[in-house]
């Protein structure tokens, strides 16, 4: 565990992600409300088989990923089955490095676009959030 928490601590303190935490002051992050993925309409969607969730257009990921505190202890990741480095992937979305939030989803994950798919977040990450535990706000969701 402790070597876990070092590689953390040693992730997070990289320069880039340092900049990205002084790049907005964490009242504004968590004044922010969540961007919330677009979906086909009810009465639309009972009649095909298209998908329901369109995907978040790369704007509004960045937006919601700049929602993120990048917690020193990211509560986030005790809720992930799999072990994803959740705020590094965030935190690369916010930098606009969508392959380098992929390569961390593949660090931990032999298939993360399956999982994706499948994930009930809201009960595991989500459901970790700090923004759930001690905002009492809807969590982060990416």
């Amino acid at each position: 565990m402790e070597n876990i928490l070092e590689y953390l601590k040693e992730e997070r303190s990289q320069e880039w992600r340092a900049e990205l935490r002084k790049s907005m002051k964490a009242k504004e992050r968590t004044s922010r409300e969540r961007v919330n993925m677009p979906e086909a309409d009810p009465d639309q969607r009972n009649k095909n088989n298209m998908e329901v969730n369109s995907g978040l257009p790369q704007e509004n990921a960045i937006l919601e990923a700049q929602r993120c505190l990048d917690c020193p202890d990211p509560t986030c990741m005790s809720g992930c089955p799999v072990g994803i480095n959740i705020p590094k992937f965030i935190k690369k979305i916010e930098a606009k490095d969508f392959l380098g939030a992929a390569v961390v989803l593949k660090e931990t994950n032999g298939l993360p676009a399956v999982c994706g798919r499948v994930c009930p977040q809201e009960k595991q990450c989500e459901a970790s959030c700090f923004y759930t535990i001690k905002l009492n706000k809807p969590a982060v969701a990416i």
